[in-house]
């Protein structure tokens, strides 16, 4: 492994969720050389990454619109494009290119590089999106359909390369090294950057990261402003700092004149990454939206709280850190579709102004929030309020994990995302059988009551996961007759074309029963992926690779099942408890 190449050109932070990558592979690899490919838009951040040998930028205008104008089949202009883009970077022979970026034009890079390995998203000369990277495939299938993407990305990034290797990171890096976040050590920009701001020792900085890739996304002006207010009067040691990009200024110049203080600092528009860094260094506390800036947040050691709204999934981007507060909206259409366009986000209105100042004076004042024990925050008041106050933790099994810190009513949908989480780690982890009950319990001991019928809902889907099994086994029947014929009776074309058309019935059918449930049509889609990534051109090799592919969404549909089941038992042992407690004795009867 000498040269190593990391494609990663999506957003901000993004990059710093890879991070955890660049750390493994410097663990596991010492001597390796890691070149990380970027996109210019997002560039600024570079200096700041560690455990990367050399940065190479290119620039992306304008691929989306010719992707789009060719309705993205890969023709000799897109050939043409992307080769232009790369020029200089294709001289080099790579060990190993790594594509973790998630868009569709991201699939023609690794075929463009041609390195020795390749882990991510490609594709086939006959337009086929290929993987041989199972996190990478569960990512790509998961960006499809976002109400079921729920593994974090820093787990899957981390996950992505070297599978079989127990070593884990568990967290995010900004290079401490640079002289934005050494403290004021030696860093000159961090000290100019403080000294500039009139921030001195005994401040107490809450920053607010006031912006978002969207409006949906963005909590309301004037309630930044009436929290800022409160806070500002709670404490005369308190600064408030507006953080933002360009496009945040007229939002931040409103929220300074409603407050009216000289103890808010209003930096939106006016800070580089350098100064943004150094200014979330030095927070005492960051109230943020799931933004590149909170990502910041948590590579500095920052106390977060998180505000949700709009389409944000806080499962698959939330805080990569223990003890961090999400404040999510307890309103049954959250997280709204990325397809949609909401024109009425009350979700907005649910998050008051005095449920964020007392949560952000707790969190000051105790110095922030135990993962283990959310209770301590005493978070549970807000039951009814109109939020659901979360708590981010690492489970048993490595991964981040968030759970609600207000005991409400458990919901299908709900329900179901943890069976898929669950079900997911413990495939990827190659822990096929041995589901850990102490995490059922611990998810379900965060709520008192289940909704109603939600045991007859989980068993009409589980019969559906039963159909898919037995087409699963199906599959792996034919694709086994089809190995057979291969090594015994290779040229036998009419008969390789029955089984080849039965074995495409069977994913059609496949197809058409996962589409009804969310998380089964996930799976399904991994194995549409699985199935185009085969290798060879022989017989024999597709018939292995189909095997092997069927095979794997079998497991993953018994690992769902028997995740599924364990959580249907102790649901109705829960109830059947709950209905003898109030079943009156004999005795009193009498």
């Amino acid at each position: 492994m000498e040269n190593i190449i990391i494609l990663n050109l999506t957003r901000m932070g993004d990059l710093i969720q890879s991070t955890a990558l660049f750390k493994k592979i410097k663990l596991v690899y010492p001597e390796s050389r890691v070149t990380l490919l970027l996109s210019k838009e997002f560039s600024e951040i570079a200096p700041f990454l560690p455990d990367i040998d050399e940065i190479k930028i290119i620039d992306l205008s304008g691929l989306t619109e010719l992707l789009k104008s060719v309705n993205f089949e890969f023709t000799v202009e897109v050939f043409e494009a992307v080769s232009a883009m790369f020029e200089g970077i294709t001289s080099v022979r790579y060990d190993v290119a790594i594509n973790l970026s998630h868009d569709e034009f991201s699939v023609y890079f690794l075929y463009i590089l041609n390195a020795s390995r390749n882990i991510g998203i490609s594709i086939t000369r006959e337009g086929s999106i290929i993987s041989n990277d199972k996190m990478i495939a569960y990512m790509f299938s998961a960006v499809k359909n976002r109400k079921v993407s729920v593994l974090n990305l820093v787990d899957i990034y981390e996950r992505c390369f070297l599978p079989e290797s127990k070593t884990r990171v568990n967290k995010i890096f900004l290079d401490a090294g640079k002289a934005a976040v050494e403290d004021g050590k030696s860093g000159s920009e961090y000290e100019r950057v403080i000294k500039e701001n009139g921030i001195v020792s005994e401040d107490v900085i809450v920053s607010f990261a006031i912006g978002a890739s969207t409006s949906l996304k963005k909590w309301r002006y004037d309630y930044f402003a009436e929290l800022a207010k409160m806070l500002l009067a709670c404490n005369d040691k308190i600064k408030v700092v507006l953080l933002g990009a360009g496009y945040d200024a007229p939002g931040g110049g409103y929220i300074e004149k409603i407050t009216g203080s000289e103890r808010l600092l209003n930096l939106t528009g006016k800070t580089s990454v350098s100064s943004l860094v150094s200014i979330v260094k030095r927070s005492n506390l960051l109230i943020t939206h799931d933004t590149g800036t909170m990502h910041i947040g948590v590579a500095t050691g920052v106390k977060l709280i998180v505000l949700y709204t709009g389409n944000v999934g806080f499962l698959e981007t939330g805080p990569y850190a223990g003890g961090s507060i999400l404040v999510v909206p307890d309103i049954g259409c959250f997280p709204c579709d990325f397809n949609l366009k909401c024109l009425n986000p009350v979700c907005k209105d649910r998050i008051k102004p005095e449920y964020i100042y007392d949560i952000a004076k707790t969190v000051i004042e105790a110095g922030g929030v135990s993962a283990d024990s959310p209770g301590t925050a005493n978070l549970a008041k807000y039951k009814n309020s109109g939020i659901i106050p979360t708590v981010s933790r690492f489970d048993s099994m490595n991964f981040i994990d968030f759970l609600p810190a207000v005991r409400g009513n458990l919901h299908f949908k709900d329900l179901k995302l943890r069976i898929l989480k669950l079900s997911l780690e413990h495939f990827y982890e190659g822990r096929f059988w041995e589901i850990d009950e102490r995490e059922v319990n611990v998810f379900l001991d965060c709520f008192d009551t289940v909704e109603y019928n939600l045991n007859l809902d989980l068993e009409e889907e589980l019969r559906v996961v039963g159909s898919l099994i037995s087409l699963c086994e199906m599959g792996m029947s034919e694709a086994k007759k089809l190995v057979d014929l291969a090594l015994r009776s290779p040229f036998m074309i009419d008969k390789i074309n029955e089984i080849t058309d039965g074995i495409k019935s069977i994913d059609f059918e496949l197809k058409y029963l996962s589409s009804v449930y969310d998380e089964l049509s996930l799976f399904n889609q991994i194995h549409i992926i699985n199935q185009n990534s085969s290798v060879s051109y022989d017989v024999f090799g597709l018939a292995v690779d189909s095997l092997k592919s069927y095979s794997g969404y079998k497991h993953q549909l018994r690992i769902f099942k028997k995740t599924s089941l364990i959580f249907l038992g102790r649901i109705t042992a829960g109830r059947s408890a709950e209905r003898s407690l109030k079943m009156p004795t004999q005795a009193s009867a009498n």
